[in-house]
């Protein structure tokens, strides 16, 4: 069960955001995610950032904890600290949890979970909405294959998760801790050791979700979806379900809007609802367009969340979004906001005989 509606969209819990969007068309973004490093200790195969890797980018601690303080005053709601590179790699990652977490904006990390620890998921647990664990195998050696790395480190994600899970119990805490399992040919097969393995960790879900070709990416990599493939990732899931506690959310819509290739909407109106901080400190109203100045509004390191928000360069790019960007040509196929965008495209295309509900 999706409880979380990760296949979905939770836009119609933010109708007043929507509502001062119809009026005024730029607002303060509800949601937003941060990339702490540009480098990673994974070199996953189906990696969508690729292009952005870089050894060196890290952000300033003193300038996004400014930054973030200032972005609960403008009504930011969530962030996730995730991006080109594992976040955990960043020292000062706790404090920008903390620092997040006391301006009142929900917190959330994704992360290959290699380096964490029970003394890291101490300090940080308590004050994340969720952690979710990229771990795409359920074996070691399908693990290695798919992250390119050697095999002792799928020993070590899962004591990660381990630990994570008892930090949870011992400070009876409210985060969610989860495991992402991204589709692709290589772990197909290992899908039910995976779920195997972790019905018995004690974690709240596991998400089976669709590779994403992203536009930029170095290393494409095209991965086929078939309805043979979809029945049996169902047989699997079906049987789990039956006989474990494993809370299983295979997102069956989002593979299969992948296999028709079509996007259902004209228009990116999802731009004043969400942004990207990349490790370079630059802002970007989305992610799918890292390095492109269309979508570049400003840096951390220079401008302040006013200036960033709310100037000049946001609301060309939000006006780009809904007017000049050429959605079939040049966007992400299933990407993050693409429920969102079909939410909007609708309520701005008011329907005749609206109040015959």
């Amino acid at each position: 069960m999706d409880k979380y509606l990760i296949d979905s969209h939770k836009l119609l819990w933010h109708l007043d955001r929507v509502t001062e969007w119809q009026d005024k068309r730029v607002i303060a973004p509800v949601y937003i995610e941060i990339s702490p490093v540009s480098f990673c200790n994974h070199k996953c195969i189906f990696c969508g950032i690729d292009f952005a890797r870089d050894k060196g980018f890290k952000l300033e601690r003193e300038a996004l904890c400014k930054r973030l303080e200032e972005m609960g005053k403008a009504g930011v709601k969530s962030v996730m600290f995730a991006g080109e590179g594992e976040p955990l790699l960043h020292k000062d990652l706790p404090e920008f949890i903390r620092t997040a977490s006391n301006a009142g904006i929900d917190v959330s990390v994704t992360t290959n979970g290699t380096l964490g620890n029970y003394d890291l998921w101490k300090e940080t647990l308590p004050h994340l909405t969720w952690i979710r664990f990229s771990v795409d195998a359920g074996t070691a050696g399908v693990h290695a294959r798919v992250h390119n790395v050697p095999e002792t480190f799928f020993e070590r994600t899962v004591e990660s998760i381990e630990q994570a899970v008892k930090v949870k119990k011992v400070q009876g805490l409210d985060v969610t801790v989860g495991v992402q399992f991204l589709i692709i040919e290589e772990n197909l097969n290992d899908i039910e050791n995976a779920l195997s393995l972790f019905s018995g960790l004690g974690v709240d879900y596991i998400s089976l979700k669709p590779y994403s070709l992203h536009p930029q990416m170095i290393k494409k990599k095209e991965t086929v979806y078939t309805d043979e493939v979809i029945r049996h990732i169902d047989d699997v899931v079906d049987g789990y379900r039956k006989n474990s506690g494993l809370n299983i959310i295979f997102r069956k819509e989002a593979l299969k809007k992948y296999m028709t290739k079509i996007k259902m909407f004209k228009h990116c109106s999802a731009l004043p609802f969400w942004g990207y901080i990349s490790s370079k400190g630059d802002f970007y109203t989305c992610s799918v367009f890292i390095g492109d100045e269309r979508f570049k509004t400003g840096n951390i390191h220079e401008n302040n969340i006013d200036q960033i928000f709310f100037g000049q360069k946001r609301k060309q790019s939000i006006r780009y979004g809904e007017d000049g960007l050429v959605i079939k040509e040049e966007c992400r196929l299933n990407c993050r906001m693409a429920r969102i965008n079909e939410f909007l495209e609708i309520i701005e295309n008011k329907p005749e005989h609206a109040n015959f509900i």
